[in-house]
């Protein structure tokens, strides 16, 4: 739960908008999620597979955490990408540049 803490509050002062982050800290939360998610590029979108228990925390955790990578994502890219967040192989959350950031049910 620290290290997740540890990220959010990393990803606040990273994440302030793509064209105006802090790419340092936004690699440093990239860095320490890898502990927490793998993700690749598939097709049209990048697909980010969680492996640990994000199921476990409220809704509005599980939604700060994909909020989080997503914004993450645009400051170290340059922009907003079409992101789908899956855990154990059930699309579990979307992150658009086009409708935003949601979670799936």
């Amino acid at each position: 739960m620290k290290k997740i803490l540890a990220i959010v509050l990393i990803a606040a002062s990273a994440a302030a908008g793509a064209l105006e982050c802090d790419k340092s800290a936004a690699l440093n939360v990239k860095v320490m999620m890898r502990d927490l998610a793998t993700w690749r590029t598939e097709g049209d979108h990048v697909a980010v597979y969680w492996t640990f228990a994000i199921e476990n925390n409220p809704r509005a955790k599980q939604l700060q955490m994909v909020r989080t990578y997503a914004d993450t994502d645009a400051c170290l890219t340059g922009g907003a990408r079409e992101i789908h967040f899956y855990r154990k192989k059930k699309l579990m959350g979307i992150a658009s540049p086009t409708s935003g950031i949601r979670l799936v049910d």
